[in-house]
């Protein structure tokens, strides 16, 4: 059975909105319902005040301005994918809650690769958000078992180093390293895979196989190449920490929680 995706399409070309519709219909096992074609901004802010959908193709150039003006005005959270000529609104485009943005004209694969990543986002939240009650449900039952603290040696001697002062954890020269906040850095016996499960996770994120981050070390976060996300963390690391295109979205709802 097909998959069934409500959308709707802002754009101010009527030649761009058959194309895309066009490249929609050839999509397999996927079929759209487009509730709505939209023009303007002023339009778009009505519609989005009174209705809901589940995806949106969006232009950037409109008849009253850029639809970026969309958010200043209204929530929106529903997933954007933007559709343009212009590759200068691209950094703008990834701040606010965008699956991908395509340049027109628009290849047929990209579109196709664009809503196999809005359906494995809504896949992942879907079960993530069953997941966080079975969490939420745990944790009241047993109450809050997160590690708090590390026990590491240091100059012939044991040191104790509370977790809030962790800025990352991370692998390097097959072993592990905590890395605080102040720079210090110590060896632990542990691995990265049993840490991820050992520290709260709404305050930890494992950013790669190499890298598992702390929230507040997280200072900046730039697109990267191939939908990918870099982060720039402190302290510094020589290293970069990236995250892959497959686990961005998800990086950006963890993000903003």
């Amino acid at each position: 059975m097909d998959t069934l995706i409500k959308a709707i399409v802002i754009e101010d070309e009527s030649a761009a909105v058959s194309r895309l519709k066009k490249e929609l219909n050839r999509i397999a096992m996927v079929r759209f319902e487009i509730e709505a074609v939209l023009e303007s901004i002023e339009d778009s802010v009505k519609w989005l005040k009174n209705n809901n959908t589940e995806l949106i193709f969006m232009d950037i150039h409109l008849t009253d301005g850029l639809s970026l003006e969309i958010f200043n005005q209204i929530k929106v959270t529903t997933p954007v994918i933007f559709t343009t000529a212009y590759d200068e609104y691209a950094i703008n485009a990834f701040k606010l809650n965008s699956i991908d943005y395509l340049l027109k004209p628009i290849e047929p694969i990209e579109l196709k690769d664009a809503i196999q990543r809005f359906l494995n986002t809504t896949k992942e939240t879907k079960e993530e958000s069953y997941l966080n009650k079975l969490m939420q449900l745990a944790t009241q039952l047993r109450g809050e078992d997160y590690r708090s603290s590390f026990l590491v040696s240091f100059r012939h001697k044991m040191v104790m180093v509370d977790v809030s002062d962790v800025a990352f954890l991370y692998i390097k020269e097959r072993g592990v390293f905590l890395k605080k906040k102040d720079g210090t850095e110590y060896v632990i016996e542990f691995f990265l895979d049993d840490l991820e499960k050992q520290l709260d996770p709404k305050m930890f994120y494992r950013a790669n196989r190499q890298f598992l981050v702390s929230r507040s070390s997280i200072k900046e976060i730039e697109p990267y190449f191939n939908g990918r996300l870099i982060l720039m963390i402190e302290p510094h690391i020589d290293s970069q920490v990236i995250i892959c295109k497959e686990k961005a979205a998800q990086f950006k709802r963890w993000a903003d929680y």
